[in-house]
């Protein structure tokens, strides 16, 4: 009887324990249960549970990483290194203001410190001469003002950057005062390619190794050395380059519209097609079918037309050439690398760069240069040229041949001030 009273009591203790057992199992599943459903909703921007889940994993799709913004474009990789050019003098001959080698200048230094307009008081009364009796002549007032109200009233767009290098020497610091003073605050970038360096007035020394050193006959290796300190130092910086002499008045508002317009950009966009602007010139003993780019009114390149003019024709072509004519050997080099060149002249065939001031730019030689050109069909036909005013581009970028540094002061006045105003007392 006992044995079996010890046996019932010993088969409830197991059903007992195996009732626990059960319970706790149910428990840790819903335990692990809960835990799951928790790290899911922890992971999830929103309330609701998603069954997936809940179910064995599958191989995760990790989404595709989106393309960011290029906020720091890759720096262009150049092949000449500085000092390597050929026959251009090595960095080190570079002498800066206070006597250090290897100088290079702050292109920035207008940006950074605008000079201001002023009116020179012994050069009061030509500056504030009426419209007409000034030295922009009797003709010259129709074509300012309507340039004038172009730049003032042009939606177009300018976004764009632009180096302005300008070749000169000590003699002519009262021309690049004025130019600091007038047009060339509003370049992103200006040099002064200068035989001696000077803090305040902005000149860099640039030497060349030509045997006529700073002199008009040395022309042609100072530009090539000019356009081998601005790729060294400049190319990643600037989208597009001007260069010129110290007597020109740039419309700098004009330039960067044209540099930013569809058609150099389109023609930027051509593999074989390099941006080599300016005025074309086919005057004096030049053979039939001939022309170059103007160097009076200067030439502009693109980053990628500098790129490849500094790193070909500049190390292979005429470079120990000596001589003052360096606007042609300038384009027989780029010949080298194209034979299409760009024409600037604006939609209704006016013209852009002009090769002397305003009182005078339609004289006889760049009429014969123009109509030279359209008898070899060199340019687009032109217009009936009698007319000065149709022959002017509302949107000109350049007038050259200033003889004098008030002439600069003086389109400044008719361009952009109140001459009434400015010439008060």
């Amino acid at each position: 009887m006992m044995k079996k009273i010890k046996r019932k009591q010993s088969g409830k203790k197991a059903t007992k324990f195996r009732r626990i057992c059960i319970v706790l199992f149910l428990y840790c599943i819903i335990c692990g249960l809960a835990v799951t459903i928790c790290l899911a909703n922890a992971t999830r921007t929103d309330d609701k549970i998603n069954i997936d889940d809940l179910l064995p994993r599958k191989e995760k799709q990790h989404p595709q990483p989106q393309p960011q913004p290029n906020i720091n474009p890759p720096r262009i990789i150049k092949l000449i290194k500085p000092g390597k050019h050929i026959n251009i003098p090595p960095p080190e001959e570079r002498i800066g203001p206070n006597g250090e080698k290897g100088f290079v200048h702050d292109p920035k230094f207008l940006v950074k410190d605008p000079r201001q307009f002023r009116i020179v008081e012994d050069e009061k009364d030509i500056l504030c001469a009426p419209p007409g009796n000034g030295t922009e002549g009797q003709k010259g007032p129709p074509d300012l003002a309507k340039i004038r109200n172009h730049i003032e009233t042009s939606q177009e767009k300018k976004n764009v950057t632009l180096f302005c290098a300008i070749y000169t020497y000590s003699a002519r610091v009262n021309h690049t005062i004025a130019i600091s003073e007038t047009w060339g605050n509003k370049c992103d970038g200006m040099l002064y390619a200068s035989d001696h360096s000077n803090i305040e007035t902005g000149h860099v020394h640039i030497p060349s190794n030509s045997r006529a050193k700073f002199g008009y006959r040395g022309m042609i290796q100072r530009t090539r050395a000019i356009l081998a300190y601005i790729y060294d130092n400049f190319l990643d910086d600037y989208d597009y380059f001007h260069l010129s002499g110290d007597d020109i008045f740039m419309m700098v508002e004009n330039m960067k519209e044209f540099l930013a317009s569809d058609t150099v950009r389109e023609w930027e966009e051509v593999q074989d097609q390099y941006l080599f602007a300016g005025f074309w010139m086919n005057w004096g003993n030049m053979e039939d079918g001939s022309f170059y780019l103007g160097g009076g009114s200067g030439y502009t390149l693109s980053k990628k037309s500098l790129k490849a003019y500094v790193e070909g024709p500049l190390q292979t072509c005429d470079t120990r050439k000596e001589g003052s004519e360096e606007d042609v050997a300038f384009t027989d080099c780029a010949r080298n690398l194209t034979n299409k060149f760009i024409d600037t002249s604006d939609s209704s065939g006016a013209y852009r760069y002009h090769q002397l001031s305003v009182s005078s730019h339609l004289n006889w030689h760049v009429r014969k240069s123009l109509e030279d050109m359209e008898r070899l069909n060199v340019i687009l036909p032109l217009m009936d040229i009698e007319d000065k005013s149709e022959y002017t581009s509302n949107s000109s970028v350049v007038f050259h041949k200033h003889t004098y540094a008030h002439e600069l002061r003086r389109m400044e006045l008719l361009l952009y001030k109140n001459l009434t105003d400015e010439c008060k007392g």
